[in-house]
Parts: C-alpha cells; sequence; structure tokens
C-alpha cells in the first residue's frame, strides 16, 4: 500500500493502513463564550494587577478590551483567552516591577535624607554608572546597586563616627592630665575672648 503524505515529500510503504489524524478546521477558531473558570482567571489577574494601584479595574478591562477588539467581556470567545490571559499577565509583571522600583527608590531616599555629601556621591554614582542620577529612569536591577552603593557609604560613615569616638574615649583614659590641661587652657581663653 502507497500512501502520500499532505506535503508531498515522500511515499510510505507499509503492510497496514495508516491514519493520519488531523483537525479538519485548523482555520476556524473557537467561537464559543468564555466558560466561567477562563472569567475566574482574568477576574483574578484584574483585581492583582488593581491591587498595585496603578490602573483601575475599569481601565485594565477597557484596555483588554481595545486590545482584543471586543466591546465587553461576553463579546470574548474561548479563542481569544490565550491572548487575554498573556496581556495581564504581561501587565501584571509590569505593575509588580513598578511596585518593586518605587519601594527601592524610597529606600533610597530614605537612606540618603538630609544628607547632601551622601546624595552627592550617590549622583556622581548613578551618573558614572548608568548615564542618569534620575532614579525614576532606572530599572529594578539598577535601583539595587544604587541602594547598595548608598548602603555601603553609609555604613562606612557610620564605622567612621564610631572609630572617632572610640579614639576619643581612649585618649580621655590614657592621656588625662594632658588632656585636662587642653581643655582647661581652652576653657580659660574661650572666657577671655568671648
Amino acid at each position: 500500500m502507497t500512501v502520500r503524505l499532505q506535503d508531498n515529500t515522500a511515499e510510505q510503504i507499509a503492510g497496514r493502513d495508516i491514519y493520519n489524524i488531523t483537525s479538519s478546521n485548523d482555520d476556524e477558531l473557537d467561537t464559543r463564550p468564555l466558560v466561567p473558570a477562563q472569567r475566574k482567571s482574568l477576574n483574578s489577574l484584574i483585581s492583582d494587577i488593581e491591587n498595585y494601584g496603578e490602573l483601575t479595574a475599569r481601565e485594565l478591562w477597557l484596555k483588554l478590551h481595545a486590545t482584543l477588539g471586543v466591546c465587553s467581556i461576553n463579546e470574548i470567545t474561548v479563542s481569544q483567552f490565550p491572548i487575554a490571559d498573556k496581556f495581564l499577565t504581561d501587565e501584571f509583571e509590569a505593575a509588580k516591577e513598578k511596585a518593586s522600583c518605587k519601594m527601592l527608590i524610597h529606600l533610597i531616599l530614605c537612606e540618603i535624607n538630609e544628607r547632601e555629601e551622601l546624595k552627592d556621591k550617590m549622583n556622581h554614582y548613578s551618573k558614572r554608572q548608568f548615564c542618569t542620577s534620575d532614579l525614576k529612569r532606572l530599572n529594578k536591577i539598577q535601583l539595587q546597586n544604587v541602594l547598595n552603593y548608598v548602603e555601603e557609604l553609609s555604613n562606612l560613615e557610620k564605622l567612621n563616627n564610631q572609630n572617632l569616638y572610640n579614639q576619643t574615649i581612649t585618649l580621655f583614659r590614657t592621656q588625662i592630665k594632658p588632656t585636662l590641661a587642653i581643655f582647661a587652657v581652652g576653657f580659660i581663653l574661650g572666657a577671655i575672648i568671648f
């Protein structure tokens, strides 16, 4: 028995019958409305995105309807569900990324709050590494790098301040007489001059 394949590239000889099972309506789309599980899935994604606070559920539904070319959820078909699911998943990932970036920016700003020297060093680092000092233009990984840099500088400052304090205390404990003499002379000169 000789059987021709659909693409006419080869012939097969077989002792048994060959069954070629293909879908007869590959080009036809499934026009059934969404099943309840699919609706719940879309609603769940919408509410998850809305929890990040960037867009309301109404705005998300409008964007989804515009993407699919429909006017309401009732017009979304089973064949359009994968597109809708991917669209909403992408929106969810973008909202999550944006929320992470906002949190990192907040942490950076809290760390450099009212510390001009640290802020200047952070701006210089950002310009040198990422060609901008605008934190809102940086992505999550870049913001993590900036936060690590700022925390390292802050920790170094704290260590330096602590070392200076420890050195001063050690000086008072080991050199009591000369230290008291210097303070007494300074006090007397300050009283005379001022």
